[in-house]
């Protein structure tokens, strides 16, 4: 296997990088099977065809027994393929005549899962690890996750390559967690569900991401770690280390604490003895938890921050939880401060029904309705984000609550006008206000939008006449601001449709800079000028033709017949 991967190491990459990048090459629509598995139908040896007709001569002549097949490990229907040289268009991969294949997956990224092992096998021998992969399909084709795992320690790493729900990755981590000492989660693009990273950054402080990056005729991974201040860059896999806590990238120290995570779980539900802590313990540990979710701009669970702060609150009742907040609320910023308890939610992004409690307890009113507590915690929740969150900001007014439970009316969007009234002889003098300043326009004339708006400002956006990208770029820019301040289901559609954008932005061409726009007395001026070159114009033409020429016959008499063109009339 490492002789053919260091000669095909040797094709040079030329177009295939372009169609990395999504370009499109020759007319290449994305259409064409572009991989197939050497050697056999069953084979796990990828390839990706050289796409210029001097680069696939080259290889032809370096390997003329290869023969390729659409391997059914990728999905395909184990025929054998052939490869097409073409120098007018992309060369690829055809099926021969009279053969039904429904793979659906064809271009360069349909065989990841397949480089990926052979990854994963050169850096486990290089490291001297006993590990094993396994591909697994989850419902959508072959590949949809790969597992690497360390046999002696039980260790568990999953690659992700299909979008997994947060129901599904919850229910799938249970059933995977028992088994395994360690056990990491590293996604590919567009993979993970934006609960699923709530839920990891509580945990470890980031998220672990993977992409490929072609080489010739193979794909290598890249790993990284992201949290949502900052990411790393990207590294091979020779600069990451297995350890007796996981899978470690450079420069990244892990968040986990001692006595969580899923190894911790198991091995607390094995030995049947929960550890149990201090009060002052449970407080110091559930008030760190809350101010590192307020820091990363996250709305936790119970269950998040019992894996955060301590599985021994996880079978707190709710009586428990009220008096366990009220503590940590005491012991916070003094008066004013932000209520950390607010950034507490269920499932189903609502605030449990005891946070009303400890609204009550602190002093802020009695929330009359469910709705009014979601919207109470809702502003709470900002003002933590404003305070706590890096950088900070001026954080919002508390929201205050009437005496039966309601929210106090909102102040009028335009403020209270005060009239200054000078004494002078002859009676009191009224002073108009000075007029309020016009809303200022946001990033390249974006409109200061609602946090609402911008989703369908998203789509508006891509669906307007004409090149927009700046324009969508902006949007996107105040999205990403809305995104710490919108609740769920709203936070995840905006995340949804700001994917969808940037798409749409990456696939757009690069459009020339558009022409400055005239002012209106300018472009009045350029009609004046334009109208009377024409008008000089016609004059010039006209001198030229000149006088109509004379009869050279004038006075001189006519032939008989010439130039009589009334009919004759017959005599009667």
């Amino acid at each position: 296997m490492d002789h053919i991967l260091s000669e095909i190491n040797r094709c040079p990459p030329s177009r295939q990088a372009r169609l990395a990048r999504g370009e499109r090459v020759n007319g290449s629509d994305g259409r064409l099977v572009q991989t197939a598995v050497i050697g056999g139908r069953n084979s796990g040896r990828a390839i990706i065809l050289p796409t210029d007709a001097d680069e696939l001569t080259r290889w032809r002549r370096r390997h003329p027994a290869y023969t390729y097949w659409c391997g059914t490990q990728l999905g395909g229907c184990g025929n054998e393929l052939s490869d097409r040289l073409y120098r007018d268009k992309v060369c690829h991969f055809a099926h021969r005549p009279h053969t039904s294949c429904h793979r659906t997956a064809t271009g360069e990224a349909s065989a990841d899962h397949l480089f990926i092992k052979d990854d994963l096998a050169a850096w486990a021998g290089r490291n001297r690890l006993k590990g094993r992969t396994t591909s697994r399909d989850l419902g959508t084709g072959p590949g949809d996750a790969v597992d690497f795992r360390v046999g002696g320690a039980r260790q568990h790493v999953r690659f992700q390559f299909s979008r997994l729900a947060h129901a599904e990755w919850q229910k799938a981590r249970g059933r995977l967690a028992p088994e395994s000492t360690t056990l990491d989660w590293v996604f590919g693009p567009g993979t993970v569900h934006p609960e699923t990273m709530e839920e990891l950054y509580d945990e470890h402080g980031y998220l672990l991401r993977f992409r490929f990056e072609t080489h010739g005729a193979v794909r290598r991974i890249r790993l990284r770690t992201e949290d949502p201040r900052r990411s790393t860059d990207w590294v091979p896999l020779d600069a990451c280390a297995m350890t007796p806590e996981g899978l470690r990238l450079p420069g990244v120290r892990p968040r986990r604490r001692a006595g969580t995570g899923p190894a911790a779980e198991a091995g607390a539900r094995d030995s049947g003895a929960p550890v149990r802590r201090s009060r002052e313990e449970q407080v110091l540990a559930l008030k760190e938890a809350l101010l590192s979710a307020a820091r990363f701009r996250t709305r936790p669970t119970w269950e998040a921050l019992a894996r955060t702060a301590g599985s021994d609150l996880l079978g707190l009742s709710a009586p428990d939880r009220v008096a366990l907040l009220l503590t940590v609320e005491q012991a916070g910023g003094g008066e004013g401060s932000p209520l950390l308890s607010a950034l507490i939610r269920t499932g189903e992004s609502d605030p449990p029904p005891y946070l009303g409690d400890v609204v009550a307890a602190v002093g802020c009113g009695v929330p009359a309705t469910s709705a009014v507590l979601k919207r109470w915690c809702q502003r709470e929740a900002d003002r933590a984000f404003a305070v706590h969150g890096v950088p900070s900001r001026t954080a919002p007014p508390r929201l205050p609550l009437t005496a039966d439970g309601q929210l106090a009316a909102q102040q009028s969007a335009e403020p209270t006008q005060h009239q200054t009234i000078v004494h002078v002889q002859g009676g009191p003098v009224r002073q108009s206000p000075a007029r309020p300043k016009p809303e200022s326009k946001g990033l390249a004339g974006v409109p200061l939008l609602r946090d609402t708006e911008i989703r369908h400002a998203l789509r508006s956006a891509r669906q307007r006449r004409g090149p927009r990208p700046r324009y969508a770029a902006a949007l996107m820019a105040r999205a990403e601001e809305a995104l710490t301040r919108l609740p769920e289901p709203q936070r995840t559609e905006l995340v949804a449709e700001m994917a969808t954008t940037r798409r749409w932005l990456d696939s757009r061409p690069e459009n020339p800079a558009r022409k400055p726009r005239q002012s209106r007395r300018a472009k009045e001026a350029a009609d004046a000028k334009k109208t009377a070159a024409a008008k000089q114009s016609a004059r010039a033409k006209k001198t030229r033709q000149g006088k109509k020429a004379k009869n050279p016959l004038q006075g001189a008499r006519p032939l008989p017949g010439v130039g009589d063109a009334r009919p004759k009339t017959r005599p009667k």
